[in-house]
């Protein structure tokens, strides 16, 4: 072999030597590029994850302090109802009690163990009658709140109203 087919074998194979680690350092470029996307995305999913687990961390220990704060209020143990209904009912007879008329003016009646939900009810009645309704639904064994109570003066002593009782369906 001659010295110039030496020189131009080796001029190849440089060339593709140099093709060689051009096309590498593209390919080890693109995956570190990839991998770093990967990264990102796993990073984002955790940060989410992590403050959803936050969330429910805090939502259960306000549960759990809730129904201990409940459960030796009065005496008696309070529950969660276990529906909507089961409470409406109960609000209502203690309304019907107290000669209180009253209508559920919405809620949704089905809701899943755990699940928050709301009652609005409507009523009237004589002021005083009312009043000692409120006061005896505080009394009940259910675990609620009052979130929202409205009373308009009628004539008479009369007294018309709403609220909306918030509560969760025991799981």
């Amino acid at each position: 072999m001659t010295a110039e087919k030496q020189h131009k074998m080796y001029g190849v194979l440089m060339v593709a030597v140099v093709i060689l680690l051009l096309a590498a350092q593209y390919i080890l470029q693109r995956t570190l590029q990839q991998a770093s996307e990967e990264l990102i995305s796993i990073k984002t999913s955790l940060s989410s994850e992590q403050s959803m687990l936050s969330s429910q961390r805090s939502l259960s220990e306000r549960l759990k302090s809730f129904e201990v704060l409940a459960s030796g209020y009065g005496g008696s143990e309070r529950l969660f109802p276990e529906n909507p209904r089961e409470l409406f009912a109960a609000v209502g007879g203690v309304l019907q009690d107290y000669s209180v008329e009253f209508t559920q003016s919405s809620s949704n009646l089905t809701v899943k163990p755990g699940e928050n939900f709301t009652l609005a009810i409507s009523f009237n009645g004589q002021y005083y009658n009312v009043m000692k309704a409120l006061a005896a639904i505080r009394e009940n064994n259910y675990i609620m709140r009052i979130n929202e109570l409205r009373l308009n003066a009628e004539s008479s002593g009369a007294v018309r109203g709403s609220m909306n009782i918030v509560s969760t369906a025991r799981s």
